[in-house]
């Protein structure tokens, strides 16, 4: 009868082929020679991964009873990643090609399938080991060098595609018993179907370089994407994707490729500087508006300690002309000595940032007033005590417009208007609007 194996020559082998023998003789199998090979290849697998486990787990409890990687920061990621772990896994099926040439003789039908097999799986675990220790290595690299949080996973990715491209090769070589060399030379006629399968991890690849050398984005960053609803802070770059972290507690994915090619805004210079900018505007009546007079001045005088000095330098020069100071300029009228006494209370306040423009200007006249616009920036970039400090300062102009003789419009006054400047309410009658004081745009 054909037999798929041969009976082993060496001793141990003989004794496994005849307890394999005496299992199968109860069951009245004993004659049949290739139940008893397949038991039998059955048994030199398990008793070779057996080992295999067996010497992996003594390695790994050595390096635990030892201490070996309590002592280094080295060790300390070697644990943190499990990369002893993944290096040897490679144990179980070296062993199994050391025991094979001894379990068969050359030639068997089922050593050489399991050769193959076996030769496969050590190539993968193999891979898996190599990329284990990239991923050790670019550890240790982004944490020693990295000091600007670039994002350089991408980098670390392909690394690890490479190790993978190289396994399937040597895999599909083992299995049908060609030389790499001759697969990929026949890759060249493929190529184009390979490029196709590939582009987004090649374009993923060039904007993952393109972000990092041009320090566009960094993990942590507060970015929003034009055209869509990503806004918020970047959790991790990757060859294929962008994580973000949106500020209601969604995740979005963009591909990096995309950042590169279109726009996006980054506003980690806002914190770098620690200021960040308030433009607000509001509206004055224009009927409102009216030269200054002698009662005026000695009111906000005597009210406003900051514009005291002011004031007496505009009018001891017996005019109200315009000036260097800006403290003095406008002041022949009530708009403009409004405007002023802003200035002066932006100058003072202690959560204005100094240091940057700060500007109250009027903007063009529009059919619902003349915009007033405060532009400044606060000290302060964590959002909510940005908006409470834009708030403030909000509050305090509508506050003090009043004590100007100075009246805020009423856009219901308006009942021509159909629509207004101010994006919130485009589309929006105006009559439909009871009482708006001021509008904000916010950046």
């Amino acid at each position: 009868m054909f037999s798929l194996i041969s009976e082993p020559k060496y001793l141990v082998a003989q004794w496994l082929w005849e307890f394999v023998y005496f299992i199968l003789k109860p069951f009245g199998l004993q004659s049949s020679i290739n139940t008893q090979a397949i038991l039998y290849v059955v048994c030199v697998i398990l008793l070779a991964l057996a080992i295999g486990y067996a010497l992996r787990r003594i390695i790994l409890l050595t390096t635990v009873k030892l201490k070996i990687f309590d002592k280094t920061a080295l060790g300390e990621r070697i644990k943190k990643l499990h990369t002893l772990e993944s290096c040897t896994l490679f144990i179980a099926p070296s062993v199994f090609l050391c025991l094979g040439s001894f379990a068969f003789d050359d030639g068997d039908t089922f050593l050489l399938i399991l050769q193959k097999v076996v030769t496969v799986y050590l190539i993968i675990t193999l891979a898996i080991a190599v990329c284990a220790i990239l991923k050790l290595e670019w550890n240790i690299v982004d944490a020693k060098y990295n000091t600007k949080n670039l994002p350089l996973d991408g980098v670390y990715n392909m690394g690890c595609g490479i190790v993978w491209i190289i396994a399937v090769i040597l895999s599909a070589s083992t299995l049908m018993d060609k030389s790499p060399v001759s697969l990929l030379a026949g890759l060249g006629a493929v190529s184009a179907a390979l490029l196709l399968i590939f582009r987004d991890s090649i374009l993923g690849l060039v904007a993952t370089l393109q972000l990092s050398s041009n320090d566009m984005v960094r993990k942590g960053d507060w970015i929003v994407v034009d055209g869509t609803s990503i806004n918020g802070s970047v959790l991790q770059v990757t060859l294929t994707a962008v994580k973000v972290l949106n500020w209601d507690n969604t995740t979005s994915l963009i591909s990096p490729y995309k950042l590169v090619s279109g726009s996006f805004q980054n506003y980690r210079s806002m914190f770098e500087i620690g200021a960040r900018q308030i433009q607000s505007s509001i509206y004055i009546d224009p009927c409102t508006v009216k030269s200054t007079t002698k009662e005026l001045f000695d009111k906000i005088a005597k009210q406003f300690p900051i514009m005291a000095k002011a004031i007496s330098a505009a009018t001891s020069e017996n005019g109200l002309a315009l000036t260097q100071d800006p403290l003095q300029s406008g002041m022949a009228t009530n708009l403009g000595l409004f405007r002023a006494y802003l200035f002066a209370y932006l100058k003072q306040h202690p959560k204005i940032a100094q240091d940057q423009y700060l500007l109250v200007d009027l903007q063009n006249e529009t059919e619902f007033g003349i915009p007033l616009q405060i532009y400044c920036y606060s000290n302060n970039t964590s959002w909510v005590p940005y908006e409470q400090i834009h708030d403030e300062v909000l509050e305090h102009v509508f506050a003090m417009a009043p004590e100007f003789d100075l009246g805020l419009c009423n856009f219901s006054n308006y009942s021509n208007a159909v629509t207004l400047t101010n994006p919130m309410f485009q589309g929006q009658p105006a009559e439909q609007i009871k009482a708006f004081p001021g509008s904000a745009k916010v950046n």
